[in-house]
């Protein structure tokens, strides 16, 4: 007669997790998409000569100087793709990419329930 231990013992001695944490042996197939190497770490930011110093001031305060830029984490990403998307969506359309971006909370308080 077998105990319980040894049941589980066995089950899990057939499962191969090689260290996967994350069950990725599990996951389906993804193919990851082909790089543009002429899009990699490009910006498609309006240059400073080509913009209002007005305007940018005011409702561009998320583009930074080049000191800034050349130590920024953001900027080190690799989004190739996402700069190939934006680029065909502004040449088809002629607008800029709208993005909104949330972050904190102007409350003085937070209640978490």
């Amino acid at each position: 007669m077998s105990s319980t231990s040894d049941n589980v013992s066995s089950i899990l001695a057939s499962i191969n997790i090689n260290g996967d944490l994350n069950n990725t042996s599990a996951a389906r197939f993804v193919e990851k998409p082909v790089i543009e190497p002429s899009y990699s770490f490009k910006s498609l930011a309006i240059s400073e000569a080509e913009d209002d110093a007005d305007i940018r001031a005011k409702y561009r305060p998320f583009l930074l100087d080049e000191r800034v830029r050349r130590t920024d984490w953001v900027a080190k990403l690799e989004l190739a793709t996402a700069t190939m998307m934006a680029e065909t969506d502004l040449l088809e359309t002629g607008d800029r990419l709208k993005i909104l971006m949330l972050y904190g909370s102007l409350r003085k308080r937070y209640a978490s329930v």
